[in-house]
């Protein structure tokens, strides 16, 4: 098989824009365990006839919810895996929270998804071929948190971008 060449992987690598992955994570108001495991999945896109990526994984492996008072600052950990056999590079990774749910897993319109915001992580993550990294994602609460929002899960919806490294 006949090598690219350096100019043409150079192309491919900025082709390949976007590696997408979400996952829906629960986040509860208090501290007990979340009763729903997180799952995965994710996509990916690239230029047809060029080698493409596979998608990397993103699983919030926190473990215990972050207590949600208002005002209250928290952390979600989150692994990246790279299960291509070449090093990525993640350029973005987000989690927007979406419409809360209560025990019986209903959405509670008198919370809004809004009470709670996950700061973007910018910072540039290699993964090496094959390996996984652990980054944390700042959680914030806002100040005016309703009573409606006490013993609900926040899902959250996980997003991020990468390219050949």
């Amino acid at each position: 098989m006949r090598s690219l060449g350096p100019r043409l992987e150079i192309a491919v690598s900025l082709t390949i824009l976007m590696v997408g992955a979400a996952v829906v994570a629960a986040m509860h108001l208090t501290w007990p365990e979340p009763v729903t495991p997180a799952m995965a999945y994710s996509v990916s896109s690239g230029e047809s006839g060029m080698q493409q990526l596979k998608p990397f994984e993103i699983n919030d492996i926190s473990g215990a919810p972050v207590e949600l008072t208002p005002g209250a600052v928290g952390e979600r950990k989150v692994r990246l895996s790279n299960p291509n056999p070449v090093g990525i590079i993640v350029e973005s990774l987000s989690a927007v929270p979406g419409q809360p749910l209560d025990a019986t897993q209903q959405r509670v319109e008198g919370c809004p998804s809004g009470v709670l915001t996950v700061v973007p992580l910018t910072d540039i993550v290699d993964i090496p071929a094959g390996g996984a990294v652990e980054v944390a994602m700042r959680v914030e609460v806002a100040q005016d948190v309703p009573a409606a929002c006490a013993e609900l899960v926040f899902p959250l919806t996980y997003s991020g971008r990468a390219k050949h490294g």
